[in-house]
């Protein structure tokens, strides 16, 4: 089959083209995204431009361009060493829309993440003492997700919060890409309080720390595993432990329920208590009572009386990632495709 001007395949325009793609199940927001700020409408009569654009789209959201033709379905470059956990939906058509977005984000990240130290098999305790020692340093009773964020990017692990999917349905948690031997984690449930952004990062930590990823492209969990409700498989739990050990200090925390339990401000203030003493983060130690006992309606109104005001955690977490990257090893499409991404965050 050729492709020229004359007909077929190259002779589709870009809003056809991007029809397709929406057609295909990506969101609208991604397409956006990914798409390149040097096309014009005046390019729609340019078959090489028409190419350029595909294979443009097609790498930032991971699809193979060989299957971007006028007459060919699209299809995503990554999915086979994906691992999954808590998926619920369409695995044929949802799974490598996901695993490709993911693998395509991390590869940018970790491109501009020049220096690494790695981290497998580091353990929860090893990583939890060398926190403490930097949080007492700044008079701080525990360290908070700033710290572990200064961490992870100090030896290598680009941590971003997305604020573009690839599908309408905005159902991942959290996912952790491995690029050759090097790490990425991609945050994706918001929160309006730091203690469950930092139990899904501890998570997706010990996924890393535990080897889980060795031999796959990623690891995508869909399901908060605060809150978990399917069964939790070995790694889920390994990493599960491996977060409460490095924000508590125990992989099995000891929680115990007086009598019917705590209002949201009594429980605020034995966490505020009990956690300055234990040197665990209040927030944590109130996701904890909310793990043993499910009460978590408690748990949720309790950070409004654990902290001072609500926030947007993933500006906090885009604004450290902006500063953190070295954007002059990505070419200008791929940086404002991860700017994007990341929220346009400035």
């Amino acid at each position: 089959m050729y492709h020229d001007v004359t007909g077929g395949p190259l002779a589709d325009s870009a809003q056809r083209f991007k029809a397709r793609l929406i057609q295909a199940g990506l969101e609208a927001g991604a397409i956006s995204a990914a798409w390149p700020e040097w096309w014009s409408e005046a390019a729609d009569a340019s078959p090489s431009a028409l190419a350029e654009l595909r294979f443009s789209v097609a790498r930032k959201l991971g699809l193979d361009p060989r299957y971007l033709m006028e007459d060919e379905q699209p299809r995503y470059f990554w999915d086979a060493g994906a691992k999954y956990k808590h998926f619920k939906g369409d695995e044929n058509r949802e799974r490598p829309a996901i695993t490709s977005f993911g693998i395509s984000v991390g590869r940018m990240l970790v491109r501009a993440t020049p220096s690494h130290n790695p981290v497998g098999g580091l353990s929860a305790n090893s990583l939890r003492e060398s926190l403490l020692n930097v949080s007492a340093k700044n008079k701080l009773p525990f360290f908070t997700l700033r710290e572990l964020l200064a961490f992870l990017w100090a030896v290598g692990i680009p941590v971003i919060h997305l604020r573009v999917f690839p599908l309408a349905a905005k159902r991942m948690c959290a996912m952790a890409v491995n690029i050759q031997g090097r790490y990425a984690i991609l945050l994706a449930r918001d929160s309006k309080y730091p203690a469950e952004t930092t139990f899904h990062l501890a998570h997706e930590i010990g996924h890393i720390a535990s080897g889980h990823i060795k031999n796959n492209l990623a690891l995508i969990d869909m399901e908060n595993p605060e809150e978990a409700i399917t069964p939790q498989d070995d790694e889920e739990l390994e990493a599960d432990r491996y977060a409460l050990e490095l924000l508590t200090g125990s992989s099995t925390p000891e929680i115990i329920k007086q009598g019917d339990g705590h209002n949201a401000k009594e429980l605020a203030k034995q966490v505020s208590a009990k956690g300055s003493e234990n040197r665990i983060e209040p927030g944590t130690l109130a996701l904890c009572y909310g793990y043993k006992t499910k009460e978590w309606a408690t748990v949720k109104a309790s950070f409004e009386h654990i902290y001072t005001a609500p926030i947007s955690v993933w500006e906090v977490v885009n604004k450290n990632a902006r500063d953190q990257l070295v954007w002059d090893e990505l070419v200008d499409e791929d940086s404002s495709f991860l700017h994007a991404v990341m929220g346009g965050i400035n």
